[in-house]
């Protein structure tokens, strides 16, 4: 293994002078901190990290706790918070729970024996243990995609349960009546999606005094057919069925083309997230549109300004939403 003095050998100088370079130090002369660069390069050195980072008390590393990779709004969060913290000197580590308490214990565990500046944990619903363990961690911490009063330290999110309610009162201020909802099944662990069904059963059932009725089904394509397939099955008229997701409520859209059910003249379909298919599927998705890029910048640059010593003057951070009506559920004039 290359050295910091193999270093300073080759460029002819001295590790403190090797050690400036390599901190972008401005106290070294422009010729000397070429050469130092020319021997790393022909040496192939490689800075040791966690040396410096046990030095200065820093890492440079930022984890990220998300339920899972493969999804696009986790993946616009991920982005923006990189771009934002790549800007600031610091890399974004990700580590995917599934769903699981256990494993989001199991991950945030791992990372913090890693030593990160910072944390971001998607979700504000965690067991006793994932809490203890975040505020025990001494560092900033921020947790991404809905609300709560009472933050592990600080939340940058939106009311899921907001968000439903006033999907829903569109539909029943569109006409709507016997609207049911389609969410996931009980293992699916996600405060998220429970809050979406809260909402939808206070619209519905407290305000409205509508019957409420849920389906519980995968959180895929195939589920969102299979939701379909039930209602139609179930022999009730169904006037409008709003999804926990856009992927079912997509899902079940294809599946009433396949069986001839008119959108949304003979039943209306509603999602939530805005994915980019929304628009573009025919007849075009109604559903909840969140700013999942303005959501990732706002938590990384709450952590950059926390660790700069830039303190923020709120630890609860809404950054709203916005339901868009399409040609679903849309009743003609």
């Amino acid at each position: 293994m290359v050295r910091l003095s193999d270093v300073a050998k080759r460029a002819e100088v001295g590790v403190g002078t090797v050690s400036r370079v390599l901190n972008n130090s401005a106290k070294v002369a422009a010729s000397t901190r070429q050469k130092v660069l020319d021997a790393i390069e022909q040496l192939g050195y490689v800075p040791n990290l966690v040396a410096r980072s046990l030095a200065v008390n820093r890492t440079g590393l930022i984890a990220a706790i998300i339920p899972e990779i493969g999804y696009t709004q986790h993946s616009e969060i991920m982005l923006s918070m990189t771009n934002v913290l790549n800007k600031s000197g610091m890399n974004l580590m990700i580590g995917a729970c599934g769903y699981s308490d256990e494993a989001e214990l199991q991950v945030i565990e791992a990372f913090l024996a890693r030593r990160p500046d910072a944390i971001y944990v998607t979700g504000v619903r965690h067991t006793k243990a994932v809490r203890t363990a975040l505020e025990r961690s001494g560092i900033p911490v921020v947790e991404g995609g809905n609300l709560t009063d009472h933050p592990i330290d600080t939340v940058v999110g939106f009311s899921n349960f907001e968000a439903s309610v006033d999907l829903t009162k569109l539909l029943i201020d569109s006409g709507y009546r016997r609207i049911w909802h389609v969410t996931v099944n009980k293992d699916f662990n996600n405060g998220r999606v429970e809050d979406r069904l809260a909402g939808f059963q206070w619209a519905t059932s407290t305000q409205a005094g509508l019957e409420v009725n849920v389906i519980r089904c995968e959180n895929s394509f195939d589920g969102g057919a299979e939701a379909v397939r039930l209602v139609t099955a179930s022999g009730v008229k169904v006037e409008a069925l709003t999804f926990a997701t856009d992927v079912m409520a997509v899902g079940g859209l294809l599946e009433c083309q396949r069986r001839g059910i008119a959108v949304p003249e003979r039943l209306a379909i509603a999602g939530f997230g805005d994915l980019a298919i929304a628009k573009l599927i025919n007849p075009s998705l109604t559903t909840v549109r969140v700013d999942r890029v303005a959501l990732g910048r706002k938590a990384a640059e709450i952590i950059v300004n926390r660790l700069q010593g830039n303190d923020h003057s709120s630890r609860v951070v809404d950054v709203g939403f916005e339901v868009v009506e399409r040609e679903s559920t849309r009743r003609p004039d």
